[in-house]
């Protein structure tokens, strides 16, 4: 049994080395390093990324890396499925999955793995705990763990950083919307898994890269991945609301002249419940076609490497042999 272990990058270059050694260092301690690969799928890095990352696979020490080189941008998401693709990993091997920039804690991967001993054939998804960021998004993130819940009926909100038995890999890989979220696409499946709860680190430098409106944005295509739940309690909710909002307006429309005042609190009240209800589905429905999209763009970028990879194939193909000196000399001694 070996442990593969999968990230992604993408102009990581002045925190690469951090992570390599403090993620070494962890898989020294958990004692798999003998039996461990870790494979790094550079999302098209524009820095000095690769030369990193191939400097250490040519040293040589700690454990052995292997580079997956993605066609173009693909998103973190797109680049995590990207590489799951194309890793060396069989059914008797354990998955790793994580983030690179240091805010999934690698000082956490010997309890992960002894988790997964404890719990064998099942998955382990890592809920955030306590977070670095800023009081906005702590709000924004625990109503956006309230809406959900509420909306797929799911108990746990995963992330990249999980562990996975080999044997469900091939499920996986032919799940399409991990291209666009990985962690809710592999929870939609319904494959066993325990939970535990682990706190998000800092970044390595201290600065993130992302900011809330990105998040919400990532948060809320993933919400959809669970669309059939979605969709039926979306319009569940626009029917109560919109129910309501009608029924506050015919009360206030019978309310005698004189509660002037209370006739105004109730309409507002209905205008209130009404635009709630309106945004919703138009948040919701932005995140429904942005899933549509996503999944369309990463598929026809599948499609045209795979084509330019065929093309170049069959340019080398149709090259004619190159004769070496030796075959020369012996045509000319025939």
């Amino acid at each position: 049994m070996r442990y593969v272990f999968l990230t992604a990058c993408r102009n990581e270059e002045k925190i690469l080395d951090e992570f390599l050694e403090e993620f070494n260092a962890a898989v020294t301690a958990a004692g798999v390093a003998q039996q461990s690969i870790l494979y790094v799928v550079d999302d098209f890095s524009v820095d000095g990324s690769r030369g990193v990352l191939a400097r250490y696979a040519e040293r040589g020490s700690g454990v052995p890396l292997r580079m997956v080189e993605a066609p173009t941008n693909l998103g973190n998401q797109g680049a995590m499925f990207y590489g799951l693709s194309r890793i060396d990993a069989e059914a008797g091997d354990v998955l790793i999955t994580l983030d690179c920039d240091g805010e999934d804690d690698v000082r956490q991967l010997q309890s992960i793995i002894e988790l997964g001993r404890a719990n064998d054939g099942k998955l382990v998804l890592i809920e955030r705990g306590r977070r670095t960021e800023t009081l906005l998004f702590k709000v924004f993130f625990a109503g956006y763990k309230i809406l959900f819940r509420f909306f797929t009926r799911q108990r746990v909100v995963p992330n990249n950083f999980m562990l996975i038995p080999g044997r469900f890999l091939p499920a996986i890989k032919s799940a399409p919307l991990a291209a666009v979220h990985f962690a809710y696409a592999i929870l939609r499946l319904g494959l066993p898994y325990v939970v535990v709860t682990r706190d998000r680190r800092s970044r390595y430098g201290g600065r993130t890269s992302q900011n809330i409106f990105t998040l919400v944005s990532h948060g809320l295509v993933g919400l959809m991945a669970f669309y059939e739940t979605v969709i039926a309690k979306l319009f569940l909710v626009v029917l109560v609301f919109g129910g309501g909002a009608a029924a506050v307006v015919a009360a206030a429309i019978s309310i005698p002249a004189e509660w002037l005042a209370l006739q105004r609190t109730l309409l507002w009240s209905a205008v209130a419940a009404a635009v709630a209800a309106a945004g919703l589905f138009a948040l919701l429905m932005a995140a429904g076609f942005a899933l549509v999209f996503k999944v369309t763009v990463f598929n026809l970028t599948q499609i045209a490497s795979d084509r330019t990879r065929g093309l170049e194939a069959g340019d080398r193909s149709r090259k004619p042999p190159v004769a070496s000196s030796a075959g020369k000399h012996m045509d000319q001694r025939n």
